[in-house]
């Protein structure tokens, strides 16, 4: 008997002997479910590193292997494996479900193959760095789907053919929930439903099928469907009968049609308020709804377990807990909503006293977290059966028992029993003026009232909350919890409150990891927006070039978890989140995509939901700050467009309305300023968004007391904010004591090695854009004293900020030689991994410049050629070997000089982060040196956006010169202006150079 045992369906997971040692470890389980899948065959070991390492050098992918291979033998004994190439996996040590599945199939033991298929194949499991097993895995996973449905569509008709009704419908529901999209599977399984004499049922999943077509396609149902129906409600089956099968999948140009089950009354057609709320047929006991709450207990008291209905205890124990005081309210409160009794149906006599016990078991659940608090069950009992006097109760009466209690809202609705599953639709009605809003039906087995009522609320909270209505079904396939914390999470983020955002997202996930929307929403309010990498030593720290977002290991491992998730989970998502989360992720996960695949993914994401308000604020976030350094000229307009179609979706959504007083700033349009923020302040006074909010209107107003005010508090002010006051600062040259001071806090707050590595970075640029090229150097080496790699970006950073700021010459030279003797011994090192590859070239573009700027050319040119030769079909690496040659042909006046810019100049529109910071530095001096001053000065004024707030006093300088000479004199005035808020008291050295551009202000002022 096999010691181990591989379960590759629903999941990934080994078990048995010593195997909780590889729980973890998921490339071992990676290789096992490819040698299992693969059986007897078995795969080649280059197949191996195909899957697993394809973008590893072939020496050290075959060294990986081995030693995964080495690992494995240890853990589950020598014999695991059979042969050495082609390798598989001996099923004497490790059993697998795949290959009993197939083994099963091969000789016809179909019901055996169909028990072992537990869900999709390596469901939730993912990889990274390997994306040819992702499309393995994929491919895999279809064609064993595949074969599942044929084995449950043969035992079907086998079922069939022998008389077997209650077998065919088993084997057809089986079918029709592994591919519930199907119109092929659903009128399948209607047909058999009627076969079995049960036609109530299969028009039960007519209509279930339609809302599903609705809510994932987004279409009308098959017309074999709606005919079919049809057919079954006119009592013509035989007619119903000759309706042809679909030859696809659910769709279609027809209209929706009513596909409710002759004993319900249709979820999606609201009450009138003369309509019953009890279905005329068949007749309903009248029973629950005796004149008093006494007598209505003493009825269930005397007949509950006698009807052996299995959820009796349950009621019974919920609607002990469900004891609030009683109060009536003469205001109507719109988060309290008032449960009335359901209508019941059905041929189970328990049914019954679920009119009343519906409203004991769910008012518990809606505690106000996430949703509506509910009225007190008995209150609400007590005054619908005063108010209905035992008639059948109508909208206008539960309308007047929400007003009674202070209710905003009512829900009524029915439960209905059909061949021993129960059916449960709603309506949520307002108690003054509005139309009701229907809650999609949905279903379960007679003994899963606890799940039915979960998901029933789960949908409730689901559609109150606002979530749009294609995804609501990918909120309501969760545990209630869940829900309950994913709900909360939407709020605090639409009030502007990431934090709590991304507490209330986090908890979703932790109660539920299969949660694709909460992982989603997630990724979202971490904001990694358009990411840069910092390394220090082996950690590595991604944070977003956008302002206001927390820089620390957890937030990169929150952001990574989040989109890994949602990707391993994105089959439950709906077509109009997809795109989000593709643009979220990127096209090159885990590495970085640049701003302008971004945008393009975003603007992909917006026409796929265009009611949905956070991809408009992401739109508008990257078009404000890295609109400019895309070359889009009306970037701050659309920006503003963005936030207001947000705000308009959701006027509760805060966050556009806080980066309108931003675009404000960014404008110089004080007037527009204020308004801003005093129409972000009218909606929220507490929340931290609200504090930097008040900042930038004070030091853009020139409000000196609330400047005080704020300041006071500074020591008091989160990350987030800190930050975000630090690059607003600098890029709108207001506040920049503030954003000096949030600079130094950064640092002292930082937790972690990454993240205090970044703050001090960040805290050097500040003080090369404010001229203090000594203090910056000081900063630079205590970042370089955490760790090794530390070093390697001090030596980096010093060369980049001589080259184009104004940094220390000797510090660079001497950087640069400890920099050229490091690579001579790192580059002995070959292959280098993808990411050592891109350091390596970075640093050698820099000592190529560096060299290049100091007239050695022969050392330039061999820094240059190793870039060229190692980066050769690299698109992500190939500026950096094209950027220096670049510098030498324009230089030379080379007939290609032309040619070169345009290609450096086209490669730095896709925006941040791929290429050298200082590309545009270098591109904008080229032009200027062959004479094209208009190319430079365009150049120049991407250049500023394009890594914001690196080297933008040098950016400003250069802007302002080129603006001067080319005869912008406004555009020369606003960039000189701006580079002397910057650098407003400067290190001694550059005081001359302040001075000099402040005549030359002066000079343009008067026009001369």
């Amino acid at each position: 008997m096999p010691t181990y045992r591989l379960e590759t369906f629903g999941k990934l997971a080994l078990s048995g002997g010593a195997s909780s040692a590889l729980s973890h470890q998921r490339r071992r389980l990676a290789l096992l479910a490819l040698l299992a899948a693969s059986g007897e065959r078995g795969l080649s070991r280059d197949q191996l590193l195909a899957y697993l390492w394809p973008e590893s050098a072939a020496g050290n992918a075959r060294h990986s292997l081995e030693q995964l291979l080495h690992a494995l033998r240890r853990a589950l004994g020598e014999s695991v494996f059979s042969g050495t190439n082609p390798v598989s996996l001996d099923s004497g040590v490790v059993a697998s479900d795949v290959t009993e599945f197939e083994r099963a199939l091969t000789r016809g033991a179909l019901a055996d193959a169909v028990a072992l298929y537990d869900g999709p194949f390596l469901q939730g499991f993912y990889l990274d760095d390997a994306p040819e097993f992702e499309r393995w895995a994929s491919a895999e996973r279809a064609r064993l789907a595949d074969r599942y449905a044929e084995a449950l569509s043969r035992l079907a008709l086998d079922a069939e053919r022998a008389g077997d009704h209650t077998g065919a419908v088993r084997w057809r529901r089986r079918l029709a929930d592994a591919d519930p999209v199907s119109s092929r599977s659903a009128l399948a399984l209607m047909r058999a439903l009627v076969a079995a004499g049960d036609r109530t049922a299969a028009l039960q999943h007519a209509r279930v099928y339609e809302a599903l077509i609705q809510q994932e396609l987004e279409s009308a149902p098959d017309p074999s469907i709606v005919s079919y129906a049809a057919a079954l409600r006119a009592g013509d089956a035989d007619h119903g009968a000759n309706v042809p099968v679909p030859r696809s999948t659910g769709g279609g140009t027809s209209a929706r049609s009513d596909l409710t089950p002759a004993t319900t009354a249709p979820a999606d057609q609201p009450l009138q308020a003369s309509e019953t709320l009890v279905s005329p047929v068949p007749p309903v006991s009248r029973e629950f709804a005796l004149p008093t709450v006494e007598k209505a207990n003493a009825h269930r008291s005397r007949n509950w377990w006698l009807a052996g209905f299995p959820v009796g205890a349950t009621i019974l124990l919920l609607a002990a807990l469900a004891g609030r005081g009683r109060e009536k309210v003469s205001a109507l409160d719109p988060n309290k909503i008032v449960i009335v009794p359901f209508r019941t149906s059905g041929v189970d006599s328990s049914v019954k006293y679920l009119g009343e016990g519906v409203v004991d078991l769910i008012a518990p659940m809606l505690t106000g977290e996430g949703g509506p608090i509910a009225v007190d069950s008995r209150t609400a009992i007590s005054t619908w059966n005063r108010i209905t006097r035992g008639r059948d109760g109508t909208a206008d009466d539960a309308r007047q028992v929400a007003r009674e209690l202070g209710a905003g809202l009512v829900l009524t609705g029915a439960v209905v029993e059909v061949g021993g599953r129960l059916t449960i639709t709603g309506n949520v009605i307002p108690s003054g003026a509005g139309d009701a809003r229907p809650l999609t039906s949905v279903s379960a087995p007679i003994d899963s009232v606890d799940r039915l009522l979960d998901q029933f609320v789960g949908q409730l909270l689901t559609r109150q909350s606002g979530v749009a209505e294609t995804s609501v079904s990918a909120v309501t396939s969760q545990s209630l919890p869940a829900i309950r914390a994913y709900l909360n999470g939407r709020a605090a983020y639409r009030r502007a409150d990431e934090d709590q955002a991304i507490e209330s997202f986090s908890r979703a996930l932790e109660i539920d990891s299969t949660f694709a929307l909460a992982a989603l929403d997630l990724a979202v309010a971490t904001g990694k927006l358009v990411r840069a990498q910092l390394c220090l030593s082996n950690v590595c720290g991604v944070y977003s070039i956008v302002p206001g977002l927390v820089v620390s290991e957890r937030a990169d491992d929150l952001f990574n978890r989040a989109v890994r998730l949602a990707w391993g989970y994105r089959f439950k998502l709906g077509r109009r989140d997809r795109p989000l989360l593709d643009a979220l992720r990127g096209e090159n996960y885990p590495r970085v995509s640049s701003a302008r695949e971004t945008l393009a993914n975003l603007g992909r994401a917006v026409r796929a939901a265009p009611d949905r308000p956070e991809t408009h604020y992401l739109l508008g976030v990257l078009l404000l700050h890295q609109g400019p350094a895309l070359g889009l000229s009306d970037s701050r307009e659309r920006a503003a467009a963005a936030f207001d179609a947000a705000s308009k979706l959701d006027p509760s959504y805060l966050a556009p309305l806080a980066r309108m007083v931003d675009v404000a700033a960014f404008g110089g349009d004080t007037a527009a300023l204020r308004r801003a923020g005093v129409l972000y302040l009218s909606r929220d006074t507490v929340g931290p968004t609200a504090d930097y909010v008040r900042w930038l209107v004070a030091v853009g107003t020139a409000d000196t007391p609330a400047q005080r005010a704020i300041r006071a508090r500074f020591h008091s002010l989160n990350r987030a904010t800190l930050d975000h006051i630090y690059v607003t600062g600098q890029l709108s040259g207001l506040g920049l004591d503030d954003a000096d001071s949030a600079a130094t806090l950064l640092t002292e707050t930082a937790t972690d090695p990454v993240q205090k590595g970044v703050a001090l970075r960040r805290e050097a640029l500040i003080a090369d854009n404010r001229g203090r090229p000594s203090e910056a150097t000081r900063l630079l080496r205590r970042m370089s004293d955490l760790r090794t790699q530390g070093t390697y970006a001090f030596r980096n950073f010093a060369i980049e900020a001589a080259m184009f700021g104004d940094g220390d010459r000797a510090v660079a030279d001497s950087s640069a030689r400890d920099l050229a003797r490091s690579l001579a011994r790192d580059t002995l090192r070959l292959p280098l991994s993808p990411d050592a590859l891109r350091r390596t070239s970075v640093a050698m573009t820099n000592l190529s410049m560096w060299y290049l700027g100091s007239g050695d050319t022969a050392r330039a040119a061999v820094a240059s050629d190793w870039v060229r030769r190692h980066a050769e079909g690299q698109r992500r690496n190939n500026v950096f070997s094209v950027m220096p040659e670049m510098v030498f042909a324009s230089r030379a006046r080379r007939p290609d000089a032309a040619a070169l810019r345009a290609l450096v100049d086209s490669m730095a529109l896709d925006g941040c982060c791929a290429m050298p910071p200082f590309v545009d530095l270098a591109l904008a001096r080229a032009y200027e040196e062959s004479g094209d001053d208009v190319s430079a000065l365009r150049v120049i004024r991407r250049g500023v956006w394009y890594y914001p707030p690196r080297l933008l006093s040098t950016q400003l300088r250069a802007e302002g010169r080129l603006a001067a000479r080319l005869g912008d004199r406004t555009g020369a005035i606003r960039a000189y202006e701006h580079y002397l808020a910057l650098r407003s008291n400067p290190e001694p050295a550059l005081v001359p150079e302040r001075d000099s551009i402040q005549s030359e202000v002066n000079r343009l002022k008067r026009g001369r």
